[in-house]
Formats: C-alpha cells, structure tokens, sequence
C-alpha cells in the first residue's frame, strides 16, 4: 500500500483508518501489507501525524520525506522503496472497505503461477462518500483478459473511476521518467499506464465488487481544473504517445486521433507555433496529414476541452 501526500494531515487518516480495519493483515504471522508514505514536503504536521501513527500501528508503516518535486517523484520514491509482489496505490484522501485487502489476497492466491506471471493487476470498482456508485459494472469480470483489449475495446463501456492493485515489477518499469519530463511536477498517470499496456502488454483480472471510496468536490482536490493547471505535463503525454507509437494509428486509430487532438491542444494552449509542433512529428506521411487535418479543428474546441467538458 502506497500514499503520496503533501499539505493533507486533515484527511489522511482516511487512509490509515482504513488500512486499521481491514479483515486481513497476517497470514501465518506474516503481515501481507506494509503501507509506504511519501511525504512530498509538506509543511503541515503531516510528519508528526504518521510518526504517531507509527508507534501504536498494528501493521508496518514506512515514512519519507523529499523536497517537494510533485506527485510522480514522490510516486516513484514509494515504487523504489516496495518489497512486495503487488502494489496498492491509495491518494492521500481516499477510503476503502475493510475487506479490500482481504478480496485483494484470496485472488491472487487462487491464481496459478502462469497466471500471477501473466497478470498485470486486478480492478475493482469505486463509490462516492454518500455510497453512490460511480459508473458501471465491468463489460468482463472473474477471468484474465489481455490489457489490450480493455484500453482500446472498453471506451464506450462508461466505467467511470475505478481502482486497481498492480503488479509491483511492471511499475518498477514503466514509472521511469524521462530526462525530457524530470522537471515536470505532474504527469499524467495515464501516461505510465499506456506504457505498461503498449510495452509490456499485461493481462487483467477484473471483479465487480466496490471497494474504494473516491470523495468527490473537495476544494483541494488535484482533479480540480486539472488541464488547465498542468498544460506541460498533458502536452509531454500526447507527444510521447504519438511520436513514440505512431503504429498505433493502423492499430487503433480513435485512441491516436484523441491523442492528437490533445496534442494539438496543449501545443496551441502553450503558444507553440504550428511549425514547431509540426517538427517533432515521425516522418510519417499518415501522421503529419493527420496533424494537418486536424489542427484547426481541435483549435475550435480547445476551450471546452480545457475546461474540461470534452
């Protein structure tokens, strides 16, 4: 269990009351779960909060504290300090159901080794803080799927926020920033799941059963006017994904077409002449005339698309 944090000592403890409830945290006297705070230096008591928590936690709890670098510095420090087989990533406000761990680890041990060597991670699904659902059920539950399938099949299934506990090794990979990026306090967490996807092409287990609680509409949360907010590190996605997989155009041409649209987007919201985005693109003739067809109009929904109504 993973949480990066910064200025939230007054709802992390949603996050450490959680993990105190859980139904399952030994097996054979053996914690399955150690929970691994990155402190992305806050200036709060959120130092003195967890080190009290420490001292009568039933379960192991690991602090670090960096100088503030952004939520994905901090994310990967937690990946790099991870022992375990599996790695459950949980936002400094979240909340999740007693049994989560519990429904976590009994799937896990049902599978074959072939089968924990093949999958990826397992989702789930999530509610609000007033016990709505959010979205709806997954189109495929209880049997591995390939990865592929869910990116690139499952874009009109309406699923909404979901969470999921991911095979540590494969983040180990992919949560790699690049040098062109390491300045950037925010990336898009898309960006380092497209690549586990794409490059190491994961198999998934997926179970309709509810186990996060996503709080909607609190004022400090980072989804707030998140396009607006972080131009930088949404234009590094889209030009990553569409200079770094142009295949994917014959592939599966919708997704490279709404990556650049966004690229488009965020080029013109960072006031990059055409010429300049234009020069960055493969040497690709499909790629380049889809760039020019689309340019303009992207341009016409810009605005509705950073505020977020696209």
């Amino acid at each position: 269990m993973f949480t990066p944090t910064y200025n939230r000592a007054d709802k992390l403890h949603r996050v450490y009351e959680s993990l105190v409830k859980q139904t399952l945290q030994k097996v054979n006297k053996e914690y399955i779960f150690e929970w691994i705070v990155v402190d992305d230096g806050s200036t709060d008591n959120t130092k003195e909060l967890v080190e009290k928590w420490k001292r009568s936690s039933p379960f192991p709890i690991r602090y670090f504290y960096q100088v503030n670098q952004g939520k994905i510095a901090a994310s990967r420090k937690g990946i790099e300090e991870a022992r375990g087989e599996l790695f459950l990533f949980a936002d400094s406000d979240d909340e999740f159901l007693p049994d989560t761990l519990e429904t976590f680890y009994n799937v896990w041990q049902r599978f074959t080794e072939d089968e924990k060597r093949k999958c990826g991670g397992i989702g789930v699904l999530c509610q609000d803080q007033y016990g709505q659902r959010i979205g709806s059920d997954y189109p495929v539950t209880d049997r591995l799927i390939p990865s592929w399938e869910v990116m690139f099949q499952w874009n009109n299934a309406k699923i909404g926020e979901t969470w999921a506990i991911l095979k540590t090794e494969n983040l180990k990979y992919a949560f790699q920033i690049p040098l062109e990026a390491q300045k950037l306090k925010f990336i898009p967490e898309s960006f380092f799941w497209t690549r586990i996807v794409l490059e190491l092409k994961p198999y998934s287990f997926f179970i309709n059963k509810v186990l996060r609680v996503y709080y909607r509409n609190e004022g400090d949360n980072i989804s707030n006017n998140i396009r607006e907010k972080y131009p930088e590190g949404f234009l590094f996605e889209s030009q990553w994904f569409i200079t770094h997989y142009p295949w994917m155009l014959y592939k599966a041409p919708k997704h490279y077409v709404k990556y650049m649209v966004k690229y488009i987007i965020y080029s013109s919201f960072l006031r990059k002449r055409i010429q300049e985005s234009y020069a960055v693109l493969p040497k690709n003739f499909f790629v380049r005339f889809l760039f020019l067809l689309l340019y303009f109009p992207s341009l016409l929904i810009k605005k509705r698309y950073l505020e977020g109504n696209i």
